[in-house]
């Protein structure tokens, strides 16, 4: 089993952990069982709650399929099973937006 910890900025700031819980229950309570289930099954996770994507070089996209919320993630580079929350958005589109994925990468270079 994989533990999903939060990025913690430089100033100490969890932002993906600020994210969920600023949604409403409902949306948690979905967040939250996803999240354990990926860590169950080692970061890669398809089923009626969620799946994952690889987005591009070390960033993962854990997706939901009835709330628009999308939390990236990568492999810890240090430490063997765990992985890392880097960042978390609601999304609009299809798509992720570059400046999201920056984001991620920027938060996984500060691990």
């Amino acid at each position: 089993m994989y533990i999903a910890e939060y990025y913690i900025s430089p100033g100490g700031n969890k932002p993906v952990e600020k994210f969920i819980l600023e949604q409403t229950a409902e949306w948690q309570s979905w967040i939250f069982a996803a999240l354990e289930l990926l860590q169950e099954r080692e970061g890669k996770l398809k089923n009626y709650l969620a799946e994952t994507k690889h987005i591009e070089d070390k960033i993962f996209e854990l997706k939901f399929k009835q709330i628009p919320v999308r939390i990236l993630y990568a492999y810890h580079p240090r430490v063997r099973g765990r992985m890392v929350l880097l960042h978390a958005v609601i999304k609009k589109r299809d798509d992720l937006k570059r400046k999201d994925i920056e984001t991620a990468e920027t938060n996984y270079k500060q691990i």
